[in-house]
């Protein structure tokens, strides 16, 4: 996937109608696996707070940031902009999947007919974890 993508997937992800109270599903997971939901947790807030600065310098992973930079894209204002088109900011973690370094994380958004699911991809990074990519 481009990186440049990655980032798409906040205005595709986050335009499905959804609650306007979100549920936290980090709490459906323990241990490593809810650190996993907790980081997709996080940037359901940083969407919900129009936070494009903590998105770019907490949640998205260092070889993804260059990989934008290189790209001419910079992070900050491709996220404003993602969070400007999104209609609804609630993301839920169906599934966490991790391998040593790297973790999968099935996210849903939206409900009924507006549903999509997505697969984030994660790295660790220190003692989190940070979105490296998107497949969907």
């Amino acid at each position: 996937m481009r990186p440049a993508c990655a980032l798409c997937f906040l205005a595709l992800a986050l335009s499905a109608c959804g609650s306007t109270t979100p549920r936290d599903s980090a709490e459906d997971f323990s241990g490593a696996e809810r650190a996993v939901a907790a980081t997709v947790e996080d940037v359901e807030e940083a969407a919900r707070e129009n936070d494009a600065a903590r998105l770019c310098t907490r949640l998205l992973s260092e070889r993804l940031l260059a990989t934008l930079e290189q790209q001419g894209t910079n992070c900050t204002t491709a996220v404003r902009e993602a969070f400007e088109d999104a209609s609804s900011k609630e993301l839920t973690v169906d599934e966490v999947s991790i391998s040593g370094e790297k973790a999968t994380a099935k996210v849903i958004s939206g409900s009924g007919a507006n549903e999509k699911t997505d697969t984030l991809e994660l790295e660790k990074a220190g003692t989190g974890w940070k979105i490296s990519s998107l497949q969907s």
